[in-house]
């Protein structure tokens, strides 16, 4: 009864703020809690996924949230535990339409990652802790599902050293933890002190993470600035480039967005921190190549955006086309707590349109189907000290925008109509010990071959059995036999996945046989075994 009271409650704030004229707006929550949403992505069939936390307190749970293309709500799902909280921070879909979340669970004075995944009905499927005794916190911030079909999770980990602090970590999509890696290390950079990642994206087969550093000029190595970070990773999870961009050795900022602008060139949007006193923030622009050079650098400056405006600082960025760009950010004349608003402008930093939200505060920005934009974002309750979620949706022109009329099905990979719920993962989160993961190359490199094993071993009553490992990573697979001469005595096909195989041996003469399983054309796995 407690869950239908909050999902009416829930539809009738939509619908009321819905209804109000043909301004594309809807707010979600209920009164006297707090909701936020961190990531809003579009699901398979165009409805709105966002992912973020409610609560009271310090006490609440992981929040997602499903809506039509209008923002109107399907249904929400809890995270809870019963002694700890979650918070997710992000949410990916495979081809399948199953859900995989990841955030922080927090235990008493400490947080650790987590990652879950529901299936198509968002029912519970499968959840992970990431637990790491050499940190002494940790949580996870963006996930994404490559080519490969595996899920890559970035992380940050703390300890007093810094020594690690940014990882990631690959799991196949049935919850096996596959490998973990570091990156940025002050192993690798001895100068680079504390850094942070605030964006991650898989671009032509390689990953790309963007935050912020502490990093020394050159002509200065004593005094550390905060520097833009951009990391370049390969397609084998190898750590191409770490640049802390310092472009002409007077850029003071942040990125908080990563964008291809083309093949080659990547663009990193935050604020720029201006000297003398640092206190100030213009948006900054940064250009580097996928090799990690530095191309170069733009500010917007204030005045460009408004004459008293002395702050504007950028939380989310999209392209509208290759050449401008929609941010959402806080600008003003205050230095800090300015109104959220929207600026269009150009990669060559002009300034065209702006807006204001002045009851929306803080918001990222999602690219829809039709080439509007939704503003995801948080109003207080009635001036209160509560917040709602807070949709619109607005056009390139930074005009609302019509809702959507056609008639749609949503959810349709699932048989029946998803409920609203809540998921307990009490008895499923178990923590990984992630510091006992192999590295990607270790791992990926057990991937080019397929162990065999043969059981009993002698053979004495006719049949053996050879067991595969990793055959699913390998294709034309054939499995050969061979006497203690060279001589081929079996051949059989292997299919994808097959876990084993049993071979009738009574008729084979007594010796030493070989079993070998061949990946087009190459052997890739072996093992000896003994006919009595």
């Amino acid at each position: 009864m407690r869950n239908i009271i909050f999902q009416l409650l829930l539809i009738l704030l939509a619908t009321q703020v819905q209804g109000q004229g043909n301004r594309w707006e809807v707010i979600h929550g209920v009164p006297t809690r707090n909701e936020f949403t961190l990531h809003a992505m579009e699901d398979y069939d165009k409805g709105l996924y966002l992912s973020g936390r409610s609560w009271i307190g310090y006490e609440g749970e992981a929040w997602s949230i499903k809506t039509d293309v209008n923002g109107n709500l399907l249904y929400d799902k809890k995270l809870k535990h019963e002694e700890y909280t979650l918070i997710t921070t992000n949410a990916a879909f495979d081809s399948d339409g199953n859900k995989y979340l990841c955030g922080a669970i927090y235990l008493e004075a400490t947080t650790w990652p987590y990652v879950s995944k529901l299936d198509v009905c968002g029912n519970l499927v499968w959840c992970k802790m990431l637990d790491d005794i050499n940190f002494t916190y940790g949580f996870a911030q963006y996930l994404l599902i490559n080519d490969n079909n595996e899920l890559i999770v970035l992380s940050h980990y703390s300890q007093p050293s810094q020594i690690f602090s940014i990882f990631l970590t690959g799991f196949d999509l049935s919850g096996e933890v596959l490998w973990q890696k570091p990156y940025a290390t002050k192993i690798d950079y001895p100068l680079l002190d504390f850094r942070g990642a605030e964006d991650f994206i898989e671009f032509n087969n390689n990953y790309y993470i963007t935050g912020m550093c502490y990093y020394p000029f050159p002509h200065d190595p004593d005094h550390l600035w905060m520097r833009a970070m951009f990391i370049g990773i390969d397609s084998m999870f190898n750590e191409k480039f770490m640049v802390p961009f310092m472009y002409q050795d007077s850029v003071f900022a942040n990125s908080l967005s990563i964008i291809p602008i083309n093949d080659s060139v990547l663009m990193g949007a935050g604020g720029r921190r201006m000297p003398p006193n640092l206190t100030q923030v213009a948006i900054s622009l940064m250009f580097i190549n996928t090799d990690g050079r530095e191309l170069g650098h733009i500010e917007i400056p204030n005045e460009a955006i408004g004459p008293d405006v002395i702050e504007a600082y950028p939380w989310d960025i999209e392209k509208i086309n290759d050449t401008l760009l929609l941010t959402v950010s806080h600008f003003g004349n205050q230095s800090g707590d300015n109104p959220v608003g929207e600026i269009v402008l150009s990669t060559s930093g002009d300034v065209y349109k702006l807006a204001t939200e002045p009851v929306m505060e803080s918001a990222t920005l999602l690219k829809t189907y039709d080439d509007n934009f939704v503003l995801n974002g948080m109003k207080r309750q009635n001036n209160s000290l509560w917040y709602n979620v807070l949709l619109r949706k607005i056009n390139a022109d930074l005009e609302s925008v019509a809702f959507d009329t056609v008639q749609r099905v949503y959810d349709s990979l699932c048989p029946h109509t998803i409920q609203s719920s809540t998921l307990d993962l009490t008895a499923c989160l178990t923590p990984v010990s992630v510091s006992e993961l192999p590295t990607p190359d270790v791992y990926y490199e057990s991937l080019r071959w397929i162990p065999v094993r043969a059981y009993p071993n002698p053979v004495k009553h006719g049949k053996v059995t050879l067991e595969f490992d990793n055959t699913g990573h390998h294709q034309n697979m054939e499995l050969r036999c061979f006497d203690n001469l060279g001589r081929m005595v079996h051949s059989q096909k292997v299919y994808k996945d097959q876990q084993d195989t049993g071979l009738l041996v009574s008729g084979w003469s007594p010796g030493v046989y070989l079993a070998i399983v061949f990946s087009n054309g190459e052997a890739r796995g072996k093992v000896k075994f003994i006919v009595q």
